[in-house]
């Protein structure tokens, strides 16, 4: 059977903050028979995880999903690691065979499947729950362009802030590829120009270079800025996800696509409880 193996105790943390929500989402949803709910798992993995080769093994969001007191309707789960979706159609098929009716897995790129999804669901009649855990920056701005736009899903999104931090060099000489990278992660292109000033040093030729100039707050606003220049409602208070060595690793966000406020209301009064406490 393959295991992932990664993570550390930000891994478990941030599976407490999903596993939470997801729970009272469906404790609301409940209560509103005439939707129709889908759980989305953009990364799905094996369902199991080695935290970082330590042999403790642990549940991944899949198994969570899937062993939750209440059922969502349909589960979706993308994986596009061949080795990973066929170990998750094992699982599926020899112990939740009682849902196999609801879940599709798609070994596919998840951008790919998610604009697919965003664009063919009827949404007057759907509402979904989306886990957006990159592996690294694989989330492209246009696939958060289009789950906005169903106005119909609450997105749990764990940007890849140390990751951003790596490309965002402190010299400002970022090569092209990283560049683009950047353009897809933010959806800007005018963040270089925020994020960097003239080196008050100039180098022995008097050429004028760039500095990076944004600490650890102003980018984890800025993330929260561009993505509430998207979704009608965005918690303000994201979960910063630190490895061992208490170094930054991921902005755990979240986001709601519908804009009714009795939705949001709603939304983000779990949310915000969970993530404060």
């Amino acid at each position: 059977m393959a295991t992932q193996q990664f993570g550390g105790i930000w891994t478990v943390e941030k599976l407490d903050i999903f596993t939470k929500y997801l729970k009272e989402y469906l404790k609301v949803m409940k209560n509103q028979p005439y939707y129709h709910t889908i759980y989305i798992d953009a990364f799905a993995g094996t369902g199991k995880i080695d935290i970082n080769g330590s042999k403790e093994e642990i549940e991944g969001s899949v198994r969570l999903a899937l062993n939750s007191d209440r059922e969502f309707d349909k589960y979706i789960f993308i994986e596009k690691k061949k080795s990973y979706a066929r170990e998750l159609r094992t699982i599926v098929d020899s112990e939740y065979n009682n849902l196999s009716n609801k879940i599709e897995i798609k070994n596919e790129d998840c951008n790919l499947v998610l604009q697919s999804i965003c664009r063919d669901t009827k949404w007057h009649s759907n509402r979904a729950m989306l886990f957006l855990d990159p592996y690294a920056a694989d989330v492209e701005w246009n696939t958060l362009e289009a789950v906005a736009a169903t106005k119909a899903i609450d997105v749990w999104y764990l940007f890849p802030f140390s990751a951003a931090q790596r490309m965002l060099k402190k010299d400002g000489k970022i090569n092209e590829s990283w560049k683009n990278k950047l353009d897809s992660l933010f959806g800007d292109k005018n963040w270089y120009n925020r994020f960097y000033i003239p080196d008050p040093q100039t180098n022995i030729f008097g050429e004028e270079g760039m500095i990076k100039d944004v600490n650890t707050k102003e980018l984890s606003s800025y993330i929260i800025e561009r993505l509430e220049a998207l979704f009608p409602a965005v918690a303000k208070e994201p979960r910063m996800l630190h490895n061992k060595m208490n170094s930054p690793l991921f902005l755990f966000c979240f986001a709601i696509a519908n804009d009714s406020p009795k939705a949001i209301g709603a939304a983000l009064r779990i949310a915000n409880h969970i993530l404060k406490n």
